[in-house]
């Protein structure tokens, strides 16, 4: 899961809990309380309050069941399960990614979708990224996650084909930083267009639990199975902290 994981890259702060119930704290202030005009000798200090929120965050049990026989635990390398478990581990860490985004593009029952700044054409351009830059302030952008699409695009713009950027692309397979964000490549995404987002404040991640791994046989099969399940879920933060351009279902 963690050789797969790009939620690093995504959550700002991840909650453990002992339980399945857990409220999130909200604490958005107003553009005025962000101002943080002067205040007078003596005058009240303007304050933030912080509350906990009215709805629960839903939490998802995403797992898998690996069944071996006795056979091939006897006469093939444990090797070859330990490809197996990983594949697995990627699967939850990309289904996990999944419910993230979901949370972060539609919101959830306390937040909104997050806000669309504008439809470009039938591709992403370099304007776009500027202007999704721009639409994010106050907060950074420094995280932005793109459809398969969308990232061939994104690696084909001119200004994203100097010569340190092919260099560091080509000889070492990172994605290239577009305005100084981390571009993820999300291949499960269905649309077209790019989620930006300040990935110090946009998402909060609730793990009830780390990952659960129970074993037992099957005696009159000779069976032997593992199931690995986790339970987490997901809660934005500050809404203002994640931004859309041209997120459209493609036809």
């Amino acid at each position: 899961m963690e050789q797969a994981d790009v939620l690093p890259n995504v959550v700002a702060t991840v909650t453990n809990i002992t339980g399945m119930d857990y409220r999130t704290l909200t604490s958005e202030p107003s553009d005025e309380d962000k101002a943080l005009k002067p205040v007078a000798e003596g005058a009240a200090i303007p304050q933030t309050t912080v509350t906990t929120k009215d709805h629960l965050v839903h939490l998802h049990k995403r797992g898998r069941m690996l069944v071996a026989s006795y056979e091939a635990l006897r006469f093939q390398k444990l090797d070859l399960f330990t490809v197996t478990l990983r594949q697995i581990g990627a699967y939850i860490a990309r289904a996990q990614l999944n419910d993230a985004i979901d949370v972060l593009v539609n919101g959830d029952e306390d937040s909104g979708s997050a806000t669309n700044i504008g439809t470009a054409g039938d591709e992403v351009d370099y304007t776009g990224l500027v202007s999704l830059w721009g639409g994010l302030a106050p907060y950074q952008l420094n995280t932005m996650m793109a459809s398969t699409a969308t990232m061939q695009q994104i690696l084909a713009l001119s200004e994203m084909c100097d010569a340190q950027a092919g260099l560091n692309f080509q000889g070492t397979g990172k994605m290239v930083t577009p305005l100084g964000a981390t571009l993820l490549h999300v291949p499960s995404l269905t649309a077209k267009g790019v989620i930006g987002l300040d990935k110090t404040c946009a998402l909060e991640m609730v793990q009830a639990g780390g990952v659960t791994t129970d074993y037992d046989k099957l005696i009159d099969r000779q069976l032997e199975r593992a199931a690995i399940s986790t339970i987490a879920g997901f809660a934005k933060i500050f809404d203002g902290a994640v931004k859309t351009l041209c997120y459209q279902e493609q036809e």
